[in-house]
């Protein structure tokens, strides 16, 4: 089966391949082409290290008034660094029956929070939801139909409920797929189990072929996983 990790090697001999044959490159398009690698190659390195520096100086200015208060100047890393240290308390306190019981009043406190209730609230189920054996219900990538009938789009399947009906039991999905190129953003939606069509992606190619809006996929072969269809008896 074909490796479909995609890395700098694969990006570097994909733009370093031999032009067509029959055609000799031309000084401005040397150029050209040196170029356009050099900014394929440095755009990951530009954004994680943009990145890196925004969760760093988010971490790390809330300190900066308190050190220029001791020292007369803001000491950098700081603020990181006894964030970081907190985080781990934190964890530690919410592994402990009294911590924990803490942590409980103070999120009944927050819920109480007029304005502060809707985000806290929010972030709480989202952090909920991708812990512990509530990610399972995350690690299952299908396809839908959207907008129309025989067009699809990947999603994840949150859930699997039975609805009564008219006509008897329904089997009923409830997925939500991301839109691309922001994975964080997208549609929830509920569709009839008979509707839904399961994929051989694993959830990191799925976030991978919508950020890339289908630049970097995978065999198409996996992509679909129709249900074979039934063997005919014989008389």
């Amino acid at each position: 089966m074909r490796d479909d990790r995609v890395g700098l090697d694969d990006t570097l001999s994909y733009l370093l391949s031999k032009p067509q044959p029959g055609k000799k490159p031309t000084v401005l398009g040397v150029l050209r082409a040196r170029f356009v690698t050099g900014v394929l190659v440095a755009l990951p390195l530009v954004v994680t290290i943009f990145f890196a520096r925004f969760l760093f100086n988010l971490l790390d200015r809330w300190s900066y008034p308190l050190s220029k208060y001791l020292f007369g100047h803001p000491v950098y890393g700081v603020g990181a660094g006894l964030a970081i240290i907190l985080i781990f308390l934190l964890g530690v306190v919410a592994h402990n029956v009294l911590g924990r019981r803490l942590l409980l009043l103070g999120d009944k406190l927050l819920g109480k929070v007029p304005v502060l209730r809707a985000v806290y609230t929010g972030t709480r189920e989202v952090t909920r939801a991708f812990s512990g054996d509530r990610t399972k219900n995350f690690r299952r990538v299908v396809l839908v139909p959207f907008p129309i009938e025989d067009a699809y789009v990947p999603g994840f399947l949150t859930g699997e409920w039975d609805i009564e009906t008219p006509t008897g039991t329904r089997r009923m999905a409830s997925v939500f797929f991301p839109t691309t190129p922001n994975p964080t953003t997208g549609f929830y939606l509920i569709y009839p189990i008979e509707k839904v069509v399961d994929s051989g992606l694993s959830v990191e190619e799925a976030v991978r072929l919508v950020i890339s809006g289908g630049l970097v996929a995978p065999d198409p072969r996996r992509i679909f996983r129709w249900p074979k269809p039934p063997v005919a008896e014989g008389p």
